[in-house]
């Protein structure tokens, strides 16, 4: 008996169950037979290309921007910015009774079958905000207000000056409004003074952005303005959207940045080397050669205005100088350290040098000159450098290797050599130019590292 009844109630559960769906099954074909019914009517007879009937006269557009994702081309001088623009408007004839129609409150219709504001961009080569909008629906309410979301791509000319480049901070100006019609048919009123940046970005495991941009929102405004012009007599509306945007790319620390720098130590380096050594001038050319690849690379990175050099650009271009100059002193103290020479150098000049090579730290170089009578020939034998005697040095030590070579048993002989007044005069007048050529070695040395301090200091807003 008692199973009889929980299968009764089980059956009437069914049944009311099956009634319910079927009821709501009804109500959904009735209120899409009535939404059907509500658009066929709000469009009929529908113009779309005049403007609302002056109830709220003028037409009042409200306007908000939200930008997505900012890109500066520096070669076209365009932004070009994925945006929504989202304009709200009231038409008073999509207003209809929501008790007549199910109480049915919105609908979306498609927004080429009703009238929309001509907003265009004034300085920009695609101007028609609403041109591309696809098949998507505006949100019309009972009360006929009209609310859009176009999803569009802003294209606007914006003078770039890249003078701080790879830290260039750009200051873009959009400016929009109705192409066809003034103040007295549309008045733009702005919802939001400023517009929003979304970001759209996707994180790693770690927490690190995967998406980031290579420039950063910094700053952003919109304010409304009113022009007149000499055709009509009420004033033009716009809308101008003032965007400060700096580049931010930390590749460019290591593609840009430290290869300069790299630069400008290497040249400066050259003159480390004995002043002797021939491949001073191979280096100076490969430095040669690195910057002019740097600057073709920076030319075509960046698009070189009238108006404006890229600082980094000039800091390179220096140094290619520099580097021309010190391969000129490279070849001409290479001269001086390996041409015989014919006369000595003069007293004066000597005795200046003299007294530079304490300043310059020259010391090795001045003992082989002037001796000091407890100095063995041991001592001299050790105090010339190996790649001077091998790259065939004139004076003392090509004397020493001589000497070594032919009567390595005898230091008497040596010493003899070193004693003759006409050895001495000739050996002697070599090692002179050998100590003015790294006297002018050491002196550019010193300058080229004041100037590679004063460069770093005053480029260091792009470095």
């Amino acid at each position: 008996m008692g199973g009889g009844r929980a299968w009764a109630v089980l059956g009437l559960c069914l049944v009311l169950c099956y009634l319910e769906l079927a009821e709501c099954s009804v109500r959904l074909k009735s209120r899409w037979r009535t939404e059907m019914i509500l658009k066929s009517q709000l469009l009929h007879e529908y113009d779309h290309t005049s403007l609302p009937p002056p109830v709220t006269y003028p037409t009042v557009v409200g306007i908000r921007v939200m930008l997505l994702q900012i890109t500066v081309d520096e070669k076209q001088e365009n932004v070009l910015a994925d945006a929504w623009l989202i304009c709200e408007w009231k038409d008073p004839r999509l207003t209809w009774d929501p008790s007549k129609y199910m109480n049915i409150s919105y609908v979306d219709l498609p927004h080429s079958a009703i009238w929309k504001p001509d907003i265009s961009m004034y300085n920009s080569p695609e101007s028609a905000a609403f041109q591309d909008l696809g098949e998507s629906l505006a949100n019309v309410s009972h009360t006929g207000q009209v609310h859009i979301v176009a999803g569009i791509k802003m294209q606007y000319f914006c003078v770039v000056d890249l003078t701080y480049w790879p830290h260039d901070n750009h200051n873009c100006t959009l400016q929009m409004g109705s192409w066809r019609y003034n103040k007295a048919g549309i008045d733009l009123e702005l919802v939001e003074d400023k517009p929003r940046m979304e970001a759209l970005t996707r994180l790693n495991p770690d927490g690190g952005n995967l998406t980031r941009g290579w420039w950063r929102l910094v700053n952003s405004s919109m304010a409304r303005y009113e022009e007149h012009f000499d055709c009509c007599p009420d004033p033009f509306v716009s809308i101008r959207m003032y965007l400060v945007l700096t580049r931010d790319a930390p590749a460019f620390q290591w593609t840009v940045k430290m290869p300069v720098v790299a630069l400008c130590i290497l040249t400066f380096i050259m003159f480390l080397l004995p002043p002797c050594a021939g491949e001073k001038l191979i280096f100076g050319g490969i430095c040669l050669i690195l910057d002019v690849l740097f600057i073709a690379y920076s030319s075509i990175t960046v698009s070189h205005a009238p108006s404006h050099t890229p600082l980094i650009v000039e800091l390179v271009c220096q140094q290619l100088l520099l580097t021309v100059a010190s391969v000129v002193v490279t070849a001409i103290t290479t001269r001086l350290a390996r041409d015989p020479h014919a006369t000595p150098l003069s007293s004066q000049v000597t005795t200046c040098l003299h007294l530079m090579s304490v300043c310059l730290c020259l010391n090795n170089y001045r003992s082989l000159i002037v001796p000091s009578p407890w100095q063995s020939m041991r001592n001299y034998n050790a105090s010339v450098k190996t790649e001077e005697v091998e790259m065939g040095e004139n004076g003392r030590a090509q004397l020493f290797s001589n000497t070594n070579n032919s009567n390595a048993s005898s230091p008497q002989a040596a010493n003899h050599m070193l004693s003759s007044p006409s050895s001495s005069s000739s050996s002697y007048s070599g090692l002179d130019y050998l100590l003015l050529a790294a006297a002018i070695d050491r002196l550019c040395l010193v300058i080229f590292v004041l100037i590679f301090i004063i460069n770093m200091l005053t480029y260091s807003s792009v470095l």
